[in-house]
């Protein structure tokens, strides 16, 4: 099924336009990821793009992750799927509080999942997805991406939520601050093992090294740095036998 038919079936249930499904699903074509975490998928809408993206490009299997609210819209993601008959390649999950209790219990797995791509279009805020980043990393297979989206959102601007008491209660700079950009500018950016840094609209783009072993960047950069020392240190010395040695 092209994006065009997924389309048809989904038409204009939120949240993610056809604009957007066209670059997702050709990135998913270009990098050739088999395995997606998504977290936040509150139709399904993304899902459904996602799964028929890997159905064309002949394998792959979404993991996604959204909070227990997320059963009862109408349409949910079980009927999405269905009516894209994708269903058996994604594997649901609903939880209480938030999905980052759900990737805790991926890293208890043997072996652990491991994913190409996440997809993280959920809490929105420093807490929670500023967390989920570092859970994710531990994640990622190496060469993998992770893309952000509403890179702009802000409380104080979403029409859902911004006349919620929760949101009410919030300092003014809590409800009026990009929090995803925070995570994305203070948190993705300087992390040594990763690059090739972008945004595109209201995405946010970034890959894992490929290393080749489980040394990360940062360690290397440590590492690096005492031997930079400690050569520093030693040639010091050697000037200092030497020039006694020759004068």
């Amino acid at each position: 099924m092209n994006t065009d038919e997924v389309k048809e079936i989904v038409g204009d249930i939120p949240n993610m336009t056809l604009k957007q499904a066209e670059s997702l699903t050709s990135f998913i074509k270009k990098h050739q990821v088999m395995n997606i975490l998504e977290l936040g998928f509150g139709h399904g809408v993304s899902t459904s793009y996602m799964a028929a993206a890997l159905s064309r490009n002949g394998d792959g299997s979404i993991i996604t992750i959204d909070k227990e609210e997320a059963r009862q819209r109408k349409p949910n993601i079980e009927t999405l799927l269905n009516r894209v008959n994708e269903s058996d390649r994604v594997t649901v999950y609903y939880e209480p509080t938030s999905y980052t209790w759900r990737l805790m219990k991926f890293l208890e797995q043997e072996p652990r999942p491991s994913f190409g791509l996440c997809y993280l279009d959920g809490a929105h805020n420093w807490f929670v997805d500023g967390f989920a980043f570092y859970l994710v990393h531990l994640l990622l297979k190496p060469g993998g991406w992770i893309i952000f989206d509403d890179l702009d959102w802000t409380y104080d601007q979403s029409p859902g939520l911004k006349n919620s008491a929760f949101v009410k209660d919030m300092p003014d700079d809590e409800r009026e601050t990009l929090q995803v950009k925070k995570v994305y500018e203070l948190l993705v950016k300087p992390h040594p093992d990763y690059c090739n840094f972008k945004v595109e609209g209201d995405w946010a783009y970034a890959q894992k090294r490929n290393t080749t072993d489980d040394t990360s960047a940062e360690r290397n950069i440590v590492v690096e740095k005492i031997i930079q020392k400690e050569y520093y240190g030693l040639g010091q010395f050697l000037e200092k036998v030497a020039g006694k040695l020759f004068k």
